[in-house]
């Protein structure tokens, strides 16, 4: 069977096998990502500290896994990284990081990635008392002010948290980001 298909460098019309587009596809791969963006009461944002970074925290989140969506992503990394179950049911920022925005070692080979930023809601301290860390990778949490962020956050990260946070006060839909 031949799938009829054109790459960027070919005539329209172009014929490529099934196998020849799925290595053409593959070799066009971005990772996805999900954080989910949670406040308190006060309207800090919850950030992690992380076993494997010096001084830089991290949203809730992690990589979507193979054949898994970003909200199911989101939803088990806050069960894995937060112990709650929680619900996820509105993005907030989606956000192209080009392979160049991030100093991965040639040897990882990084695609690129598509970052999806949930909303968590704002959590009350009975939410927030019903956390349980997990034995290792996040050390600790803490909610800081979003003016703050930059002082935790990488750039790239505390400029996704604030364009997200931004989005969720003004009610207005997703935000489509570039590199943060």
């Amino acid at each position: 069977m031949t799938t009829t298909t054109t790459e960027p460098d070919e005539a329209p019309g172009s014929k490529m096998t099934d196998e020849e587009y799925g290595d053409y596809r593959a070799s066009s791969a971005l990772w996805a990502g999900t954080s989910v963006l949670i406040t308190n009461q006060r309207g800090e944002v919850l950030v992690q500290h992380v076993d494997y970074l010096d001084g830089t925290c991290l949203l809730p989140g992690g990589g979507v896994d193979k054949g898994e969506s970003p909200a199911s992503g989101a939803v088990r990394e806050l069960q894995e990284e937060l112990g709650v179950t929680a619900v996820i049911d509105r993005g907030l920022a989606v956000d192209y990081v080009s392979p160049g925005a991030v100093n991965a070692p040639p040897e990882m080979r990084y695609p690129g990635e598509l970052l999806h930023v949930f909303n968590g809601g704002t959590w009350d301290e009975k939410q927030i008392a019903a956390i349980r860390l997990p034995e290792r990778e996040i050390t600790s949490i803490e909610f800081v002010e979003p003016a703050r962020l930059p002082d935790f956050l990488f750039p790239r990260d505390a400029r996704r948290a604030l364009a997200a946070l931004r989005a969720r006060i003004n009610g207005a839909g997703a935000v489509l980001l570039e590199d943060g």
